[in-house]
Parts: structure tokens; C-alpha cells; sequence
């Protein structure tokens, strides 16, 4: 059966599972690689190294929203058109989307490199670490073309429904990435710069995977330099604005955390942090794979009609999300002092006083997030672009941020952590307004559908 069909007839629950098990493997394990990095930077080089590495993360998260706004959009948009069986709209898509990789990653590299002091600084690098976290981030600008079309071709490849082989790419640069860590790290001690380099040589192994796939006649649709098309190009970033907007957000999160904890906490506030965004990464990944794994399920049927399977595609995958969510969310409750343990805690009384505490509190309502995530993802696979740019900004910059500016005013480190559960109940209640008007959409839909035919 082609994969088309399979989108358009199998029943919900197999199809979910069998499209987004290789995006939740995959995500999970980056984020894994991720935490594994600053397990092995904790315990090769210390704190300040791992508040370094944290740092970063901000500068990181501003690559990532910008391969997003062309991976994202070039993912969702080829699911809209392999829906209506439009083979040549996809392959402009795909042609369209490796030169905005080129373009973007260029601008990335360059602009990133002149301003890399001032960058760090404005993302809370100071005297202890700038050195530990200049040498890190240098290195990942410098390989910015690898992980932007990487990113954007391995999102190709998804979105045509090769979801199996989406994964086996990321899965080749994970396995790529952990293997050089310990080898640069452990046996030839290169530290925070061992750490990027892996980083960079995974990705460059998926991007070359991903286009071989894409130059072959084992796809759908073809990579071809003849493709590039600039309403392409306009349709790819307005379709990506939503998933980018959110990690640009992020990175202003990040931004916002680093100063305040180290205002609050110094080097082991910015450490505590980078834990907890570890530990809080390794839930959401999942989650986030789940979405990406049901994009084209939702791009598909939408464009066909079928509002019955976007129904229920929306619904069981909002349970399934909800239920790991909350079982991860035990976790953390009952085993938070063997999680800051393991991040380099053991030893350092400060970082276990403030960490063990502050992760509990942090993730008082992850529960919900699976819920919030799926909706906003949801909202952007349709082409709803307007309520899921509402919902991705809502939580980071409406409500986070100002939260984790004012009550640490209030209860100083506790109101770092605290800031995290409030903006998440806020955000669960508009979210829910805006899921209930469009299931009473989809569903006049369907009896619109149904008097039809």
C-alpha cells in the first residue's frame, strides 16, 4: 500500500504509532545526546564548564529556531500537497527548502562569528565561564550549514510519509555523536570543544543521508536544483513561522533563566537550570515526536477532507501525550535527587539544595504540556497559522518570561522555578478555549462531509 493510502485509510491508533515511533526514538535520543554532553562536560570539566555549556544552549536554540522556520514548513507543506497528489508542488518545496538551508546557514555562521563575545554575554557568559562556552559555541557556528539542512532535508524526508527513514538518518548521527563524545572527550581531552565538534560530525552525517535519499528513486519526490521556486520559498517560511517563533522564544527563556539564576544563584543557579533543561528536554522530545510523526496524518486528511480522521488523530494523540507526560512527571517527583546526581550534583551540596527543590517545583504541571504541545502543533499542520503563533507565543513570551522576571523579586531562586507551573496553568486554560472552538469546526465538518455525500 502506498504511503498515501496508508495516511488516508489506516486506522488511527497503528498509523499514529507507526509514524511517530521513529520521530519519538529519534528526538529522544538527541536528547539524550544532548544530556550526555553535559553529564560528560560536568564530570570532565566541572560546573562552571557545565554552566557554560548551558549558556550556549541560548545561542543553540536561535540556530534551531531558524532551521525550524525552513524544516517545519517544508515538512508540513510537502504533507499538504502529497495529500492532493502534487508531486511537482513537493519537489519545488524540497528544492526551495535546500537553498533558504544554504542562505540561512551562511547569514548564521558569518553574523554569529563576529558578534560571538557579545552574543555569549547577552546570554549570561561571564568571567568564570566565557572561555569554556566561547570555545563550545564556536565550533557549532562554524558547522551551522550541516545542522540547518540537516535539519530541513531529514524534514523532507518525513514529510513525504518516509518516516522510518527519517529516523534511521537521525539515529545514524546520535549514534555518530555519542561515540565521539566519549572518544574526544575521554581519550583525547578535548573538553566543551570535543563535545561540539561530535555535535557538528553528526550532523553533517545526517544531512548527507537525507539528500542521498532525496537524489534517489526510492522518493517520492526528488531533490533538483532546477525546483527553486520563491512563492515556494514565501509558502515554506510562512508555514514554519509558528514552530520557529516557539524556539526563538525559548531562546529568549533561555536568556531570561541564565541571568536570572545567575543573579539569584550564580554558576550553580545557571547549572541548576541547564539540569533542569536537560531533565525537561528528555519529556518533551517524546512529545514533540509524536507531533511530528502525526503532521502528515493531519496535512493529509485535512487536505482530503477526511475531518473524521483529523478528529480522532487529534484526540488520541492529545491522550497518549498526556499520559507520558504525567507518568514522567512521577518520575521526576519521586527520583529528583538521583536526577541531579547524575548531572554532576553528587558532591556539590550547593547544586543538590538548590536543584532537588527547584526541578520538583519546575515541573509541577508538565502534565499539561503534552496537551499544549499537540494542540499548537495541530493548529499549524492545518494551516491555521494565526491561532498556532497565538498558542507557541503565548506560554514563552506572554507568560514565562515576565513571570521569571517578577517573582524571583518575591521568592528569589524559588520564583525562578516557580515561574515555569504558573505560565503552564495559564497557557492549558487558553488552550483548551481555543481546542473546544475548533472541535465544534471539524465537526460541523464532518456533517457538511456526510450531507454531501
Amino acid at each position: 500500500m502506498e504511503v498515501a493510502e496508508k495516511i488516508k485509510t489506516q486506522p488511527i491508533p497503528k498509523l499514529i504509532w507507526a509514524l511517530s515511533a521513529p520521530a519519538v526514538l529519534s528526538l529522544l535520543l538527541n536528547a539524550l545526546n544532548t544530556a550526555i554532553d553535559g553529564i560528560f562536560v560536568a564530570k570532565s570539566a566541572g560546573i562552571t564548564a557545565l554552566s557554560a555549556v548551558t549558556v550556549s544552549f541560548g545561542v543553540i536554540l536561535i540556530i534551531q529556531a531558524l532551521s525550524l522556520l525552513i524544516a517545519a514548513g517544508a515538512s508540513a507543506s510537502i504533507s499538504l500537497k502529497m495529500g492532493k497528489s502534487d508531486k511537482q508542488g513537493a519537489e519545488k518545496i524540497i528544492g526551495s527548502a535546500c537553498m533558504l538551508s544554504i542562505l540561512f546557514s551562511a547569514a548564521i555562521t558569518i553574523i554569529g562569528l563576529l558578534t560571538i563575545k557579545p552574543l555569549l554575554s547577552l546570554y549570561g557568559a561571564n568571567a568564570d565561564n566565557m572561555v569554556y562556552a566561547k570555545e563550545y559555541i564556536t565550533v557549532i557556528l562554524s558547522g551551522s550549514f550541516f545542522f540547518v539542512t540537516a535539519q530541513s532535508m531529514n524534514n523532507c524526508v518525513k514529510g513525504m510519509g518516509y518516516a522510518k527513514r527519517a529516523f534511521l538518518n537521525s539515529l545514524s548521527s546520535v549514534v555518530t555523536n555519542t561515540i565521539l563524545d566519549a572518544v574526544f572527550i575521554f581519550v583525547f581531552k578535548w573538553g566543551v570543544f570535543g563535545a561540539a565538534l561530535s555535535t557538528v560530525i553528526g550532523n553533517c552525517v545526517c544531512m548527507l543521508l537525507a539528500m542521498q535519499f532525496l537524489c534517489s528513486k526510492k522518493s517520492a519526490g526528488n531533490l533538483k536544483p532546477s525546483n527553486i521556486n520563491l512563492s515556494a520559498s514565501k509558502k515554506i517560511m510562512s508555514t514554519g513561522a509558528p514552530a520557529s517563533i516557539t524556539q526563538f522564544a525559548l531562546s529568549l527563556v533561555s536568556l531570561t533563566f541564565n541571568h536570572v539564576a545567575a543573579f539569584y544563584g550564580g554558576n550553580v543557579g545557571v547549572a541548576a537550570y541547564g539540569i533542569m533543561y536537560n531533565t525537561t528536554m528528555l519529556v518533551y522530545m517524546p512529545i514533540i515526536g509524536l507531533g511530528q510523526g502525526i503532521q502528515p496524518i493531519f496535512g493529509f486528511n485535512y487536505s482530503a477532507g477526511n475531518y473524521t480522521r483529523v478528529r480522532s488523530t487529534l484526540k488520541y494523540s492529545i491522550t497518549c501525550a498526556t499520559i507520558f507526560a504525567a507518568g514522567m512527571f512521577l518520575v521526576i517527583e519521586l527520583f529528583s535527587s538521583q536526577i541531579i546526581s547524575t548531572f554532576g550534583g553528587a558532591g556539590n551540596k550547593a547544586l543538590m539544595d538548590m536543584a532537588v527543590p527547584g526541578i520538583r517545583i519546575f515541573t509541577l504541571l508538565l502534565p499539561a504540556v503534552g496537551f499544549q504541545m499537540i494542540s499548537a502543533n495541530y493548529f499549524q499542520y492545518i494551516g491555521k497559522v494565526k491561532q498556532s503563533v497565538v498558542l507557541s507565543a503565548l506560554r514563552q513570551l506572554l507568560l514565562l518570561i515576565p513571570f521569571a522576571i517578577l517573582l524571583p523579586t518575591v521568592f528569589e531562586v524559588t520564583g525562578i522555578w516557580i515561574a515555569t507551573p504558573t505560565a503552564d496553568f495559564i497557557s492549558l486554560i487558553v488552550t483548551a478555549i481555543f481546542v473546544r472552538q475548533e472541535v465544534c469546526v471539524i465537526h460541523s465538518q464532518e456533517l457538511g462531509v456526510n450531507l454531501v455525500n
